[in-house]
């Protein structure tokens, strides 16, 4: 006798068919099981392992010979995200906030009448003072990020009298005191923060009631160098 025929005469007894439909959705329920769990691990895998690896670059455009800023001056601040994604999921960049500061010589010198609030910065130096010259947030069309793969995404940012002419006037005092006392306007320290929000681009989207939890699995939050303030 086959096997469909041992089935089909085993069938026919009710408790045997209760016993086959439990075995089935066994069956089933752990397959679905172990498919949900595998891909809840893949979430995890790329809130854990995602990495960032920001680029910036500083310069200044139209300056003294010394690299003090004149009001017609501007300051060029380029920003280069790369983002590495280890795991299986489709990620995309979606937006990202950005701040730097640049050190404040003339702060740290005790100057009268600067008119500007800096961050503090103790460390095995000494204390320094650091003035915000660029801070902002930012959406962009969506930059895919393929499963075990990277994706890029450069913007700049320019900072003159006419965009922010208090930011600038300060950046403009700073250049002028350190082309005095150091010879080069253009040499001081900066400091940058960057803050990048990637979505998980494969898992669907939760409604507006979803729990938070839920919510949170298709957002993750990258954040690179000290954010001042």
């Amino acid at each position: 006798m086959g096997w469909a025929a041992r089935f089909a005469s085993r069938w026919k007894y009710p408790e045997q068919r209760v016993w086959f439909l439990v075995a089935g959705w066994t069956v089933l329920l752990t397959v679905l099981v172990a498919v949900s769990s595998a891909s809840y691990s893949s979430v995890i895998l790329a809130h854990t392992s995602v990495e960032l690896a920001p680029s910036r670059t500083v310069s200044f455009t139209g300056t003294t010979a010394t690299g003090a800023l004149l009001a017609s001056s501007s300051v060029n601040l380029t920003m280069t995200l790369t983002v590495t994604n280890p795991s299986s999921r489709v990620l995309a960049l979606t937006s990202f906030a950005y701040k730097s500061w640049i050190e404040d010589l003339p702060m740290e010198r005790g100057l009268p009448n600067l008119g500007r609030t800096d961050q503090v910065v103790d460390n095995e130096t000494g204390t320094h003072y650091f003035f915000k010259a660029y801070l902002g947030s930012l959406s962009v069309l969506p930059v895919p990020i393929p499963p075990k793969g990277t994706a890029t995404l450069t913007r700049s940012f320019v900072l003159t009298r006419s965009s922010d002419a208090a930011r600038f006037g300060a950046v403009q005092n700073i250049t002028e005191y350190a082309a005095q006392v150091r010879g080069n306007g253009t040499v001081m320290p900066w400091l940058h923060w960057v803050q990048l929000v990637v979505e998980v681009r494969d898992l669907p989207t939760p409604g507006p009631d979803a729990n938070p939890f839920l919510s949170s699995l298709t957002r993750i939050v990258l954040e690179e160098g000290p954010n001042l303030g």
